[in-house]
């Protein structure tokens, strides 16, 4: 089909392809921050009119396609919805508006976008590629700095006097030695599961990668992370096959992990299961951040302190002048129980979708690429869901982007499977169709090639 009869019948593909094109540019330009590396392009707002255009062109495309809001979308905006009709009874609402509002808007735009453009298999490799890619820079780049010049970016304290550095995102990029971590933890399940079946090479590139960011892992010095990590390759172990080859190769790994970490390393990573390190206090008094937090939270229960005023609620009720680091903290805080029930019903729709996809996909192939990135998403989701313990995240792109692929997948499946069935179906049955039983009836053309 011609890309003009595309169009003329209407074909969302094609209608919605140049929006497409600058959706993957604003993941580009999001993940690499490059406004902030180029001082033009945060000049003319670039990330702002990509986001404008792209949802002007998904708004202007006229298609026949069903628009009635999954699950997920339906709970996603009923806490966007939510937010709005308790401005006036929260307790700061020029900061949701002026702050809350925006971010929130900036990690569902990832959902949105997702939802409406990824619409064929080949959109959703280009999408999970871009992402692997972009993200695997953000690792190797401040790994690549600290090799060269010494590069930490931040330190943490230790006790007595003393502090340690620890390896955080590149100057240009916005991430804390913790959020460094979290993304080696995202992108390991994709370099497992979508990256090295492809081929040989990419294996071999799989292989290469793997200890170094390992290594990188080491250098943040984040206990989540590490927790992390152990949370993928426990999910990675339950999905294999080959559980014993794992189980050895994980031994031998952590073997000489472990004698390789230097004094601090060791300390750091040691005062997850003892109170007898340098560093045990600091576990310690992540505890007791919870526990605070969720004093914070009981201030106002129901509806919380607003969107975006987790920071605010913690300096004003606490005296603690930081955003909580638990996410149903976080979550209870800003927009309350009524907010946090419909958070952890956009979370249950993301699971089911990714379960069903599973199963639906597992009639198909298992070398199907849906599948294997399916496998990625759900040991994803498993890791990140402990992640949330010792992190923030109510307003950050990871639950919409993940939301949306969740809803993708689903969808891809459900044709792919359709289409299988009416393959079958299109099948002849001998000695039962026209052309059996009358020969020349296919043949027509051939003798009235204008007919």
């Amino acid at each position: 089909m011609t890309l003009r009869k595309a169009r003329m019948k209407g074909d969302p593909d094609v209608e919605t392809q140049l929006a497409f094109r600058l959706y993957i540019v604003y993941l580009i330009s999001f993940f690499l921050h490059l406004p902030a590396r180029l001082g033009f392009l945060g000049v003319i707002r670039f990330d702002f009119l990509l986001v404008g255009l792209t949802t002007f062109l998904i708004l202007s495309v006229k298609t026949t396609k069903d628009t009635r809001l999954d699950s997920a979308s339906r709970y996603l905006l009923a806490i966007f919805v939510f937010a709005i009709l308790t401005l006036p009874v929260v307790e700061w609402p020029g900061s949701v508006i002026n702050n809350g509002m925006v971010a929130f808007i900036k990690g569902a735009i990832f959902y949105f976008f997702t939802v409406n453009l990824v619409s064929n298999e080949r959109r959703l490799k280009t999408v999970i590629f871009v992402f692997i890619a972009c993200n695997t820079i953000r690792i190797l780049e401040p790994l690549i700095m600290h090799v060269t010049t010494g590069y930490l970016g931040s330190a943490t304290y230790l006790g007595d006097g003393d502090y340690a550095g620890r390896l955080a995102g590149a100057p240009s990029d916005t991430v804390n030695p913790n959020g460094l971590a979290f993304i080696i933890a995202t992108v390991l399940p994709f370099l497992h599961y979508v990256v090295a079946p492809i081929s040989r090479k990419m294996f071999a590139l799989y292989v290469l990668l793997f200890p170094v960011l390992l290594y990188t892992m080491g250098l943040t010095l984040s206990r989540s992370g590490v927790l992390a990590i152990a949370i993928i390759a426990f999910g990675v172990f339950l999905k294999s096959k080959r559980k014993a080859l794992l189980a050895m190769i994980g031994i031998a790994g952590l073997t000489v992990i472990f004698l390789n970490l230097n004094d601090i390393q060791r300390d750091r990573y040691l005062s997850l299961v003892s109170h007898d390190t340098r560093q045990s206090a600091s576990a310690e008094g992540r505890i007791e951040g919870w526990v605070s937090d969720f004093k914070v939270a009981m201030n106002r229960p129901i509806i919380g302190h607003g969107l975006g005023t987790s920071r605010e609620a913690n300096w004003n009720v606490a005296g603690k002048d930081q955003i909580s680091h638990i996410l149903w903290a976080e979550i209870w805080q800003e927009i309350g129980l009524i907010g946090l029930i419909l958070f952890i019903l956009y979370l249950q729709a993301m699971i089911r979708n990714f379960l069903k996809a599973g199963r639906l996909i597992r009639t198909i192939s298992k070398d199907d690429f849906l599948f294997r990135a399916n496998e990625a998403m759900q040991v994803w989701l498993l890791m990140n869901l402990l992640f949330s313990l010792a992190s923030y995240g109510l307003k950050s792109y990871e639950w919409y982007f993940f939301g949306g692929l969740s809803v993708v997948l689903l969808n891809m499946v459900n044709r792919k499977l359709e289409e299988k069935s009416e393959s079958k179906s299109l099948v002849p049955v001998s000695g039962n169709t026209i052309a059996d039983k009358y020969p020349l009836a296919g043949r027509v053309n051939e003798y009235h090639p204008r007919r």
